[in-house]
């Protein structure tokens, strides 16, 4: 684009859309975590291609922005391909209709999030303490636990979600699916 007002209105175009027009002329060092998060996405947008790679987008976003970010790839994806690399399980859910589970260079699994997450089925419990051998575990606002794994002494069974597929599939029965699910990258797209 060689047209200096027409390059000015894309650039004003794209700060509006992550809501940063007025930071248009702030410093670059003096913006938030969470508004260079904004300003990577609104460069990712310049030019208004047909294909968005997008790694950890939401990281750093409040929730209010988060949520923002969520309905512009909503729309966004639905004239373009947008390929999310992310291991927010939440922005999976709320975004994907096409998920990708990667382990070191291996795939896992390919489909739909719901999909994902009945890989989970029959392996997810609510217990009163964890268990050993649990392949992982976490205590609930309410004070039970969420157990992913057999199921716990006076467990009860619970549906699944997408966190827990994932967790299960790239726990890889070592006990240790917490850490390894951090560790490696879970991809989706939209279209």
């Amino acid at each position: 684009m060689t047209d200096r007002g027409k390059r000015h209105a894309e650039v004003r175009r794209v700060l509006d859309d992550v809501h940063l027009s007025d930071r248009a002329t702030a410093k670059v060092r003096t913006l938030s975590g969470g508004m260079l998060q904004r300003l990577a996405f609104a460069q990712a947008l310049l030019g208004d291609p047909d294909l968005l790679i997008l790694d950890e987008p939401t990281v750093g976003l409040d929730p209010a922005q988060r949520m923002r970010f969520r309905t512009l790839v909503s729309t966004l994806g639905e004239s373009r391909t947008v390929l999310l690399s992310t291991h927010q399980t939440e922005d999976i859910a709320a975004l994907c209709e096409r998920v990708v589970v990667i382990n070191r260079g291996s795939v896992l699994f390919t489909g739909t999030p719901r999909e994902l997450a009945e890989t989970a089925a029959g392996h997810v419990w609510l217990a009163e303490q964890p268990p050993p051998g649990s392949r992982a575990s976490w205590r609930t606002a309410e004070g039970s636990y969420r157990v992913l794994g057999a199921r716990p002494a006076r467990g009860q069974a619970v549906a699944p979600a997408v966190e827990d597929g994932y967790l299960l599939l790239l726990d890889g029965g070592d006990g240790d699916g917490e850490r390894t699910a951090v560790a490696e990258e879970g991809v989706c797209g939209t279209r």
